[in-house]
């Protein structure tokens, strides 16, 4: 049975930061998807932090949401980066390089 991949800290972060925006707004995941043309399924797994979002989608929610992408992005990336970099699909890469 293959392994459920870990999620990332700061994907977890990020999908409770727009989950967050979006209920402030008083807007359903519909609403959202709306306003922003990502499927409301992929909404759904963002906010829950089961898939990688793209800068991209990341523009396409912030428009939908009003704001500008840089108040989606979670303040403290580097921590959250630096928090889970022994838990990334490249970390067998680091341990058996050294």
């Amino acid at each position: 049975m293959p392994r459920r991949p870990t999620t990332h800290p700061l994907l977890i972060a990020l999908g409770a930061r727009i989950r967050d925006l979006r209920l402030d707004r008083g807007m359903s995941l519909s609403d959202l998807a709306d306003k922003s043309g990502v499927g409301k399924g992929s909404l759904s797994s963002i906010e829950n932090g089961r898939v990688n979002v793209t800068i991209e989608t990341c523009m396409k929610i912030a428009v939908g949401l009003g704001l500008r992408v840089e108040d989606v992005i979670p303040s403290g990336l580097g921590d959250l980066v630096r928090s889970g970099q022994e838990s990334g699909p490249r970390s067998h890469v680091r341990k058996c390089a050294g």
